[in-house]
């Protein structure tokens, strides 16, 4: 009989790769809340590594080669291996909800800012975040990429604040998706390392998430048929949706 804790894992594995590969973010954000209804916060924590590398090397397959140039890719990763490194020392210390909360909040006011420009605080944010994308992209790449290392770490939120920068640097959703995807493979790999090393993901956890692989590998499937379907201006709607409506999640 199949337990009920795998058959969880497997609906939340089946929805990330659904969401990574047709939207590129809001997986990691829709996984933590959902896992942890059935899981202590930190266990749903560690599951989510290995669930999404496995639907990052899935959506390796069908983005190959189509993400940023590799100066902008190199600056991102750059900047994200210290954030992943001061997540990984602070997330025994200090409590994720917080880091969280500050991730919603500018998310949600981003997000805003770019679907209705006449919010003024959104408007300002906008202003000061994407223009600093747009005249300094070195900038932009080495900011976003740390504050991503880190949240991602601590929130699996490293997608949220990467598409803030990457809506604005990838030409277009295929551009988008693939560089959210080379990112999330590069650390979650990290991650899961990072997790087993610290506890909060064990032997049995891993074991868990193999019978969810299928289930993964089927949402990755529709995933890519989604992107391939929708143009980039109703993509991009989609995408800053995806950010506000996941954000709003993080705030609670």
């Amino acid at each position: 009989m199949i337990s009920s804790d795998i058959i969880i894992i497997a609906v939340v594995g089946f929805f990330s790769g659904l969401i990574k590969t047709g939207v590129g973010v809001g997986a990691g954000l829709f996984l933590l809340p959902t896992l942890a209804l059935a899981f202590p916060a930190k266990t749903a924590l560690g599951l989510g590594a290995p669930l999404m590398l496995v639907s990052d090397i899935i959506g390796l397959r069908y983005y190959w080669k189509q993400w940023l140039p590799r100066v902008e890719l190199t600056r991102l990763f750059l900047a994200a291996l210290p954030g992943l490194i001061l997540g990984v020392l602070v997330l025994p210390l200090i409590p994720g909800a917080i880091f969280r909360t500050g991730v919603g909040v500018f998310g949600v006011l981003y997000a805003l800012g770019l679907l209705w420009p006449r919010f003024p605080v959104a408007a300002l944010l906008k202003k000061l975040f994407g223009g600093l994308t747009a005249r300094h992209a070195d900038k932009g790449a080495y900011i976003y990429g740390f504050l991503g290392g880190v949240a991602t770490v601590l929130a699996h939120a490293g997608g949220l604040v990467w598409s803030l920068y990457l809506i604005t640097a990838a030409r277009d959703r295929r551009i988008f998706v693939g560089a959210t995807i080379i990112l999330f493979f590069v650390t979650n790999t990290c991650k899961t390392i990072s997790y087993v090393c610290i506890d909060i993901l064990g032997p049995d956890g891993l074991l868990k998430v193999i019978p969810a692989i299928p289930m993964i590998l089927l949402g990755s499937y529709f995933g890519n048929i989604i992107n391939k379907k929708c143009n980039y201006l109703l993509f991009r709607k989609i995408v800053l949706c995806f950010i506000f409506l996941t954000s709003i999640s993080l705030c609670r």
